[in-house]
């Protein structure tokens, strides 16, 4: 499986609409050496999808997001967590680990999960 992250210099993005980069890493390799991150270059939010899709991309884990651009990834199969903020290191931990669905990593306003 592989998860991605967007991200903000060394945070999850507050915006996946807006994020510049996502780091990724595959659920079964927990060493750091095997993280990437991509640029998403790509403005338009078709082409952003695109761009997602062909990563193969299980989890995006993310902050806000559109709902057209949430509807178009979830209709790629990709399931979106979103209202998600923190370090993205800490985060994508915490995923791998089982225990994402905390306070810490709600951002403001979120509604428990």
């Amino acid at each position: 499986m592989r998860i991605a992250v967007s991200i903000w210099e060394d945070k999850v993005s507050p915006v996946l609409d807006t994020a510049t980069k996502l780091l990724i890493t595959e659920s079964g390799t927990q060493k750091k050496g095997s993280r990437f991150e991509v640029f998403l270059i790509k403005k338009d939010i078709s082409q952003r999808c695109s761009f997602i899709r062909g990563l193969e991309i299980d989890v995006l884990i993310c902050g806000a997001i559109s709902r057209i651009f949430s509807g178009m990834l979830k209709a790629s199969g990709i399931k979106i967590i979103s209202g998600i903020s923190g370090p993205a290191e800490d985060v994508l931990e915490a995923y791998l680990n089982g225990n994402l669905f905390q306070s810490r990593f709600l951002m403001p306003g979120s509604p428990a999960l």
